[in-house]
């Protein structure tokens, strides 16, 4: 019988595993418009309207010299524009612009398509364990 720290630690690799081919997966599908990171970053930013690069480095738990390099090329490709604060000059908003949008609206639907296509062999009574032994973790 496997004892319970081999399992914690074949559920890590499982779980590297797992999150490494989401990532590839959706980078290749992404590969045209954006990396996945640049979607998770583009989409937060449309949730949230505007936002400062120091909220997205605490959300992301990422450096703010790794969000301003990110959004730079954000800016660069106009997805993103960035706007100072009326009320104090020196805060900067990241703002998607109506291209950036476009763009997750598209990959929205991608990222779907694939995700359906990814849990097609569970049933709907394995997606609802999954999420909830995923729940008793978070």
């Amino acid at each position: 019988m496997i004892n319970r720290q081999q399992l914690i630690l074949d559920l890590e690799k499982s779980f590297r595993t797992v999150f490494r081919m989401f990532r590839r997966e959706l980078n290749d599908l992404f590969q045209e418009e954006i990396t996945s990171t640049e979607f998770t970053y583009l989409k937060f930013i449309m949730e949230k309207n505007q936002v400062m690069t120091s909220m997205l480095s605490q959300e992301f738990n990422v450096s703010t010299s790794h969000i301003t390099a990110v959004t730079d090329r954000l800016v660069q490709r106009e997805l993103v524009t960035r706007r100072r604060a009326e009320d104090d000059r020196r805060v900067i908003y990241l703002c998607i612009t109506e291209k950036g949008q476009k763009i997750v609206e598209l990959l929205e639907v991608r990222k779907h398509e694939y995700m359906e296509e990814k849990f097609q062999q569970l049933s709907d009574e394995e997606m609802e364990n999954l999420l909830q032994l995923f729940s008793k973790i978070t």
